[in-house]
């Protein structure tokens, strides 16, 4: 049977050492100060139930790291580093009951930095708090708490360079990067955050752990911020710019001071040495931590995403960009794929020249189907997306080719869409060309969405194989068949409508893709500005008409609303369509159970105008119910 010794603070007084050992059931086969204790005295099989300071703590280790002793911890008002790191109950009688309970001390890793003993973590640079709540169990307070974290984000933050020497398992590695911050533990169990992130580490595994925390940009940490709001981290996914390491030791250097803090004490140095303390120490943790089973984790995450090389040099020389840098390999690919797809080959002229003949057949045909074929053929998204990066970049070359590439694009679309309206002997506004006649600002928020989703797509290989259906969305064949249906009909209203339709979805695609270039990291915005600027000129003009386009189509719904379903003394409103608005001109059918004349149907007309506040030219569509069956008679 066990036997345990109380040690305890020499400094208590006498009437505080007496509370405690009325809390204590059953009684401890000892007590001493620890100025009492003697270490030669001691034997394997005692138990020293220490109610220390974190200081205190330190000097018995000390004194006892050649001896084989079984150390369990109470409670201390200055015991919380060694609190935290063990996982110790802050209630004094649950911590000496765990104490009774338990069989046996199992061996646990401690960690030192540079041979100073560290019970609970060492945190270099900028806290890492931002990955997890207080763990407190109110949720408001948590919620709380995340987002007085989120604000602190928004302020400029400094890398700082970190050259890490550690052992990989194999050999010994070495990466010199920019980061924020750095946190190490001597086990993931006994910290919050390593908890949270880092699955299946146990307390004796030999490894230190660390997180470096490196983010690219201040919008990934806002990002990150606002999702650990709403939904805080829980364990096993780490975000990207948070890098892991696990290793025997570790050896942190930099060409400028360190600022550190070991169990919150703050310091500076040039160096860092960190490792385990040779000698097992048998201490024994809270009752949380006996019950996660010891096993060995990942040696590393996201290590190879940490910045290095030329875009750590780029994030030293000056405060964190809101938006972060593109990597070379993404400029060389990107760049690559954008100039081929600015220039005018046989191969674009054809699809173009198929593409448009395809979107005139299915318009004459009103054939949707057919129109999205032609949508997927169609190669004018490239030289558009190039166009928005060379606009970004001031890239004049890029500019010239992609403009050039646009223009005999569209000649070609032109004169194939003429040619087959002037040999179709069909002159019919269905829906697939009203469709394209009539653009509003909800065609100019399709063509923004399609321009981001195309740079994004364009941006990261892993996706690109969405463009066919950003090519669908934005549709820009169509209009351009549509403009060339208008000319072979010789309808300037057809023409002028497609073309503004084909000019939002170019201006808005070019535009919303240069931003999310510039978002993604790809110019800095001092290169980008003029471009922006000239794109949001154009933007803005072809707005306006799009706005009046826009506010007609409301008031339209609006009328269509007010009439649809509604009864009238002489039957029931159905069918309800604006042919025009200046006159207002209405088509609608109205279903009654008996047969009308002429002075009901003016009535009809008077009842209409009294409803939409306003004088109308009425087609007005006689439905006749009789019994079940319905009848129609063009009145």
């Amino acid at each position: 049977m066990k036997k345990i010794t109380f040690v305890y603070d020499p400094e208590i007084k006498p009437e505080k050492l007496d509370e405690l050992l009325e809390r204590m059931d059953p009684k401890p086969d000892k007590k001493l100060s620890l100025d009492e204790l003697s270490v030669e005295n001691l034997n394997q099989e005692e138990w020293l139930a220490c109610s220390l300071s974190d200081n205190q703590l330190r000097k018995l280790l000390d004194q006892t790291k050649d001896k084989e002793l079984n150390v369990a911890l109470l409670p201390h008002p200055e015991m919380e580093q060694a609190r935290k790191g063990f996982g110790i109950n802050t209630s004094f009688e649950t911590a000496w009951q765990e104490i009774q309970e338990a069989e046996e001390i199992p061996e646990t890793d401690l960690m030192q930095v540079d041979e100073h003993l560290t019970f609970n973590s060492l945190v270099v640079g900028t806290s890492l708090s931002i990955l997890y709540s207080n763990g407190t169990d109110n949720f408001w307070e948590g919620v709380k708490t995340r987002f007085s974290q989120l604000i602190k984000l928004f302020r400029r933050v400094k890398l700082k360079p970190y050259t890490i020497t550690y052992n990989n398992g194999k050999e010994e590695s070495k990466i010199e990067i920019a980061a924020m911050g750095i946190l190490a533990v001597a086990h993931c169990e006994s910290n919050l955050i390593f908890r949270r992130v880092i699955e299946q580490s146990g307390l004796d595994d030999g490894r230190i752990h660390l997180l470096i925390l490196a983010p690219k940009s201040l919008f990934s940490l806002i990002q990150f911020g606002l999702q650990n709001l709403f939904f805080p981290i829980k364990g096993g996914t780490l975000p990207k710019f948070v890098g892991y390491i696990s290793t025997s030791e570790v050896c942190l250097s930099s060409s400028e001071r360190i600022q550190f803090a070991v169990d919150g004490e703050e310091k500076e140095s040039q160096e860092l040495k960190i490792s385990l303390v040779e000698e097992k120490i048998k201490i024994l943790p809270g009752a949380r931590l006996q019950e996660k089973e010891p096993s060995e984790g990942p040696k590393s995450i996201n290590v190879a995403a940490l910045p290095t090389g030329r875009l750590k040099e780029e994030l030293l020389h000056s405060y964190l960009p809101w938006v972060r840098h593109a990597t070379a390999e993404e400029f060389k690919d990107l760049f690559t794929l954008l100039r081929t797809n600015s220039q005018t080959s046989s191969t674009y002229l054809v699809l173009m020249a198929l593409s448009t003949m395809i979107a005139t057949f299915g318009l004459f045909g009103d054939s949707a189907p057919v129109v999205i074929g032609a949508m997927i053929l169609a190669p004018l998204m490239g030289p558009i997306i190039s166009l928005a990066m060379g606009m970004l970049r001031q890239d004049g070359l890029l500019i010239k080719n992609s403009l050039i590439t646009i223009f005999w694009g569209v000649i070609v679309g032109l004169f194939f869409s003429i040619l087959i309206s002037l040999i179709t002997p069909l002159e019919v506004l269905n829906d697939q060309i009203l469709a394209r006649i009539r653009p509003n600002l909800l065609d100019l928020g399709i063509a923004i969405a399609s321009g981001i989703a195309g740079a994004y797509a364009y941006s990261k290989e892993e996706i690109s194989k969405t463009l066919a259906g950003v090519a669908i969305s934005v549709a820009l064949v169509p209009p351009l068949a549509v403009a060339g249906i208008g000319i072979g009909w010789m309808d300037q209203e057809v023409f002028g409508g497609a073309m503004l339709l084909l000019g939002t979805n170019l201006a808005g695609i070019t535009m919303a893709a240069a931003l999310t270039f510039l978002l993604l990291g790809f110019s800095p915005f001092r290169l980008a500005k003029r471009g922006l600027f000239i794109s949001m000129g154009i933007l803005i003009a072809i707005a306006l008409p799009l706005g009046l386009s826009f506010s007609k189509m409301v008031k339209e719904n609006s009328i269509i609303q007010d009439l649809s379903g509604k009864e009238i003394p002489h039957g029931l409103l159905r069918e309800v369509k604006v042919v025009q608005m200046e006159p207002l001109k209405l088509s609608v059918t109205i279903l009654s159970e008996n047969a009308l004349d002429e002075n009901d149907f003016r009535a009809i007309k008077a009842e209409i105008e009294e409803k939409i506040g306003r004088p109308a030219s009425i087609e007005l569509t006689l439905g006749v119910q009789l019994g079940e069956p319905i009848t129609k008679a063009k009145e």
